[in-house]
C-alpha cells in the first residue's frame, strides 16, 4: 500500500487589532480625531474624567466606561458624518500606525492561501474600513448601537450593540463564526494582549506580539512564544493622528 500523502490543515490566522497590528490604542485616537473636527462636542465630555476615574479603581467595568467615552464624544452624530470621519481615520491608521512585523505576517499567510480573521474589542465604526485595507477575509469587533432620529435617518446611539469584544468573549464569537468550518482547521492567534490568553491558549498555535513584561510572564507561564513585529527603529506617529500613543485606556 503505498504511503498516505498527508493532507494539510486549513490555516485561519487570527489578529487582535491594537498593540499587535497597530503600534499602538486605536479608540483614544478614534475619539480625540472625531472632536478635533468637532469641537463643539468638548462640552459633551467634562464628566468624563470622572467616569474614567470610577472605571481605574475599580468601580465601573470597561463596558461601561467605553460606552460613556463613546456617547459623550460621538453620541448623536450622523451615520454619513461618522463613515466618512471613519473612511479617514482608517486610512491613516493604516497609513502610519502599523507594526511592520504585523504587515509581513499577514502577507504570508495570505501567500500561503489561509484565512484572515481580525478580531478586537475597537468599534466596528472603524474596524470594519481598516481591515478592508489589509484584505481580511472576516472581522469580528464590538458594535455600535444606532438609533433612528425621525426623518434624519440613523444616528449613533453610543452604546454598545450587545458584549463588549473582550476576553472570554472573542473566544465565543470566534467558535460561532468557525462553527461550520472543517474540522481539521488549524488556528495561528496573535496579541499582545493579557486580556488575550483565552483566545491564545484555545488556538492551535498562540504567539504574544511585543508584550510587555507582565504579558511576557504570562507568554513565559503558559509556554507562548513571543515574536517582536517592531521591524526595528519604527516610525514616529504622524501629527495628523492625534493621540496616536501607547497609553490603552479601555480594552
Amino acid at each position: 500500500m503505498p504511503p498516505r500523502t498527508p493532507v494539510r490543515k486549513t490555516v485561519t490566522a487570527v489578529y487582535d487589532l491594537d498593540g499587535t497590528i497597530t503600534r499602538s490604542d486605536t479608540f483614544v485616537p478614534f475619539l480625540l480625531g472625531f472632536l478635533a473636527r468637532n469641537p463643539s462636542r468638548i462640552f459633551r465630555c467634562i464628566p468624563l474624567p470622572f467616569h474614567l476615574l470610577a472605571f481605574w479603581i475599580g468601580l465601573r467595568g470597561n463596558d461601561w466606561a467605553k460606552q460613556k467615552f463613546l456617547t459623550a464624544v460621538c453620541g448623536g452624530a450622523s451615520r454619513k458624518a461618522l463613515a466618512d470621519y471613519c473612511a479617514d481615520f482608517a486610512a491613516l491608521v493604516v497609513e502610519t500606525g502599523l507594526r511592520p512585523g504585523a504587515v509581513a505576517s499577514m502577507e504570508a499567510h495570505r501567500a500561503r492561501g489561509d484565512r484572515l480573521i481580525l478580531i478586537t474589542a475597537s468599534l466596528d465604526l472603524y474596524v470594519d474600513a481598516i481591515a478592508r485595507h489589509l484584505a481580511f477575509d472576516d472581522v469580528i469587533a464590538s458594535k455600535a448601537a444606532w438609533r433612528m432620529a425621525g426623518d434624519l435617518g440613523a444616528t449613533l446611539d453610543g452604546r454598545l450593540d450587545g458584549e463588549n469584544c473582550y476576553g472570554a468573549n472573542k473566544v465565543e464569537r470566534l467558535k460561532a463564526l468557525l462553527s461550520n468550518d472543517t474540522p481539521d482547521m488549524h488556528i495561528v492567534a496573535y496579541s499582545d494582549h493579557s486580556s488575550d490568553l483565552p483566545l491564545l491558549t484555545a488556538a492551535g498555535s498562540g504567539y504574544v506580539v511585543n508584550p510587555k513584561p507582565s504579558m511576557r510572564r504570562l507568554a513565559q507561564a503558559n509556554s507562548l512564544p513571543v515574536l517582536d513585529w517592531s521591524g526595528g527603529s519604527e516610525p514616529a506617529p504622524r501629527r495628523a493622528v492625534p493621540g496616536f500613543q501607547r497609553l490603552r485606556i479601555f480594552p
